[in-house]
């Protein structure tokens, strides 16, 4: 391995320990509202929505640091990083659900606002899987050995389309007020 790539490794070792970091201390500054608003409550969809876009992220953190430690050797890793990119996907969703009842929510419980958030997501999430499941040949340089703690840089794609879909819906959120106002 050249220099270059035991930097990266590192950098994305020390990396995954500070979002981890991260995610532990917004766990405890945000545990009593979590208490407050969640615990008493009956389950729904969107208490369960809640509780696995809390939750999948550790679950998911705790599995990719064991990869990122774990040497493979001539043990098949597919399996595993299948469930790692699993859970990770059922977090994203279920938090991106949440949104989607936010921004309905702030509507008013206007459908048209629904049904839109909805089929675009929908949209985004199969574009998303399809990206991350599929053999695409991007022809992006960057691939590594399947089973060494890296991605190829095609890799950053679905996040890049999960960005342009919070964009969006950030948009309609702010707009809302604007809407409610002068229509």
């Amino acid at each position: 391995m050249s220099a270059p790539d035991t930097f990266g490794l590192q950098l994305a070792k020390y990396t995954n320990v500070a979002a981890s970091a991260i995610l532990i201390y917004d766990y405890f500054v945000t545990l009593h509202s979590e208490v407050q608003w969640t615990w008493g409550r009956k389950w729904g969809i969107i208490r369960t929505a809640f509780t696995i876009s809390r939750y999948a992220p550790f679950a998911g953190t705790l599995m990719t640091s064991y990869s990122a430690i774990k040497t493979w050797g001539t043990q098949d890793c597919a399996p595993f990083n299948d469930a790692v990119n699993g859970i990770h996907f059922l977090g994203i969703i279920a938090s991106e659900g949440l949104l989607i009842f936010r921004v309905y929510a702030f509507s008013g419980n206007k459908k048209p606002y629904l049904i839109i958030l909805v089929s675009f997501g929908l949209t985004i999430l199969v574009t998303c899987v399809i990206l991350s499941a599929a053999p695409i040949n991007l022809n992006i340089p960057g691939a590594g050995p399947p089973c060494v703690f890296e991605g190829a840089r095609s890799s950053a794609l679905p996040y890049g389309i999960l960005m342009f879909f919070e964009i969006g819906e950030a948009t309609i959120l702010f707009e809302i007020p604007y809407l409610i106002i002068h229509f």
